[in-house]
């Protein structure tokens, strides 16, 4: 599933730095300040301000950090079982957002894993559409897509990814076929309510 295609743009990170879930990552889910204090910090670098409550925060991960990679994940609307391609059933959401954050040695090393993971996306998906989009101050690059592989039950997505000094990220958000609200639209507003530190 879906998570299958970030765990391959971690391994691609493992390489430059240079979807079925694991108990690895599990174990270093973070405390879940999403709900009470209305933001979660994600690496050094990224908050993440909670604006929209039809948006549940789902994991937040960073038992990777010492190799400088962060991994959350947000759900919207309903969950039913699905089994995916490895027969294990998981949570199937109306639409899923992933963002993988990668804090690396230098500027170059983020750029160079920003455009390694834009090129990952655009062969494993149908692009539709490719823009640039400056979000809270912060410029990215948007595309929109069709979700082509048998094991991916979402239908279609739009992607973020940007960099911010030595940081590259990221962010995914895809939907079943029944999801009726605008993916980019909701995609903009995530990214309006990311703040980066300049430390």
């Amino acid at each position: 599933m879906k998570f299958k295609y970030m765990l391959c743009i971690l391994c691609t990170a493992f390489m430059l730095t240079g979807c079925a879930h694991t108990s690895l990552l599990s174990q270093g889910a973070k405390e879940d300040t999403w709900t009470d204090s209305g933001f979660v910090t994600i690496g050094h670098r990224l908050t993440v301000h909670n604006t929209d409550h039809n948006m549940t925060l789902l994991e937040n991960i960073d038992v990777l950090s010492a190799d400088g990679l962060y991994y959350a994940t947000w759900t919207m609307g309903d969950s039913e079982p699905y089994e995916n391609s490895e027969g294990e059933t998981v949570d199937l959401y109306d639409a899923h957002l992933y963002l993988l954050l990668g804090e690396f040695p230098a500027i170059q090393d983020a750029q160079d894993n920003m455009n390694k993971w834009i090129t990952a996306g655009e062969s494993n998906y149908e692009v539709l559409s490719k823009e640039e989009a400056v979000c809270n101050g912060q410029s990215y690059t948007l595309i929109t897509y069709n979700c082509i592989s048998d094991d991916n039950p979402y239908a279609h997505g739009v992607s973020a990814f940007a960099t911010c000094q030595n940081s590259a990220v990221c962010i995914e958000l895809t939907c079943r076929e029944t999801f009726e609200q605008d993916l980019k639209t909701l995609l903009i507003d995530f990214l309006n309510n990311c703040t980066y530190s300049d430390e």
